[in-house]
This record gives structure tokens, sequence and C-alpha cells, in this order.
């Protein structure tokens, strides 16, 4: 990993923190067709967050208690787990609110607003989210020292070619399609910062042929295994990421 630059993980942070609380998040890994391939759909986070400031991630973010409430329950379509829904609601409020992106039913239907408003704004357009379509592919959960912590859910969904999607300019920058090997490239040259989540979801996308083997290849609700990366500092400050299963990970400590 090298020692020339620390992580988002820890970039605010001197040595490793304690403990933080650990919030519920969702993330969406947007497809849509394109040729030779297809694409996915990435923001660039403001400079000044303090959670992944200036990296390229796909759209997401924490859930809020209007994911809960009875009126994103009235147009947020999801048949399945009730316990599961808040992280779709949230996954598809922060795809609109971010990029402007919507996957609705009936499909092209753009409303403004943030958080309850936009939930509010569907019901006046009569149309709804399709939490239905989404598959969930991962989990992932911020590792200790980090300044923020969040229980990040990842879903993948299918839009159509020539989806549009813009930057809200309050929490991301850019907004941008981009072919998953060509967003590795990016950060291969340093043009972009990607962080590791972000960059083990590019890795799996770039191997699938296509938006279709994506969901086919997605485990489900039920057996989607729980990532959760650790940090290992030395005493010179040196600072490696460490995976389920690599070595030194148990040695890091919980």
């Amino acid at each position: 990993m090298g020692t020339a630059r620390r992580p988002w993980y820890v970039r605010r942070v001197a040595v490793p923190a304690g403990d933080q609380p650990i919030r519920p998040a969702s993330s969406v890994l947007a497809l849509r067709p394109a040729a030779e391939g297809y694409e996915v759909l990435m923001v660039r986070r403001v400079r000044s967050a303090v959670f992944m400031g200036d990296a390229h991630v796909f759209p997401g973010g924490a859930l809020e208690e209007c994911d809960r409430s009875a009126t994103a329950a009235s147009v947020v379509r999801w048949s399945g787990d009730p316990e599961e829904f808040p992280w779709r609601a949230a996954a598809l409020r922060e795809l609109a609110e971010e990029a402007g992106v919507f996957l609705t039913d009936p499909p092209g239907v753009r409303v403004s607003g943030q958080g309850a408003e936009l939930y509010r704004a569907l019901v006046e357009a009569d149309a709804v989210l399709d939490a239905d379509c989404l598959a969930y592919i991962s989990n992932w959960v911020t590792p200790r020292g980090a300044p923020r912590r969040f229980d990040a859910r990842f879903y993948a969904g299918v839009l159509p070619a020539g989806t549009p999607a813009g930057a809200d300019r309050a929490e991301v920058t850019e907004a941008c399609w981009v072919k998953p090997g060509e967003a590795l490239q990016r950060a291969a040259a340093g043009e972009w910062r990607v962080e590791l989540p972000t960059r083990k979801h590019l890795e799996a996308l770039a191997a699938c042929g296509s938006p279709e083997a994506v969901l086919a290849g997605a485990p489900g609700s039920g057996r989607v295994a729980r990532v959760e990366p650790r940090l290992a500092f030395a005493a010179d400050g040196s600072w490696r990421v460490l995976l389920p299963g690599e070595e030194g990970y148990e040695e890091a400590g919980p």
C-alpha cells in the first residue's frame, strides 16, 4: 500500500482514534449500457468533506429518519424484507439527490428536493422509486480510526443507455459515467483518488461483461458477506489497510 500518504480513514487524526458510532449507510452502483460494454456512475465528493473528501465514489450516504417514514413507504417500492427497506430507500434517495438520477415507475420522472421534501414531491408526481430493481451486492464497515464510521450496504441497478447525470454541487462536484476499467486506470495514474472499498467494487465490475452479469452475480440479501477492514500501524507511523484473511489482520484487532 505504501507510506507516502495516509488513507482517508486517518487523514484527519494523528493516531487511531477510539471507536466511533457506526451509522447505517447506502451506496448505489448505477450501471448503464454503452458501446463495447457498460458504464458505472461515479461522483467526486467535495474536498471539504470529512469522509472521503475529494474522492471519486459511487453515489450514497447515511440513512435519515425520512427513509423510515410513512411517506417514504408510500413512494418506494420494495417487496422484500421490511428491515432492509430504509437502506434501499436511502440508496435511491441519495442517487437522486447527488446525481439527479431517478429509478422511477413510471420511468423518466424527475423531481426536486432533499430528504423528506423529495419523497413528498414524488407523492405529488404520482411516481415511485423502484427498490425492487436493485441487487444487494456487498456490505462494508469503515474501520476503527476513521473520523466517521459507516455500515454501508452497496446496491447495483441498471438504467437505460444515455441516462444523464449531474452533480448537485453541494455534496459532490462532479458526476460522470465511466467504464470500470477506465476508472481504475485513472486511479492508477493518480488522476482520481479512489479508495479501497470503491476500488474493490470497480475491480469486480471490470470482471463482468455486462450490467446483467453484475446483477446475476449478486449473492442476495441473505447471503451478503460483511467486510470489515482493519488498520495496522507500525511504530514509524506507516500503515496498512488489511482485509479479512490477509496476514496481520487478526493482530490488528477489531
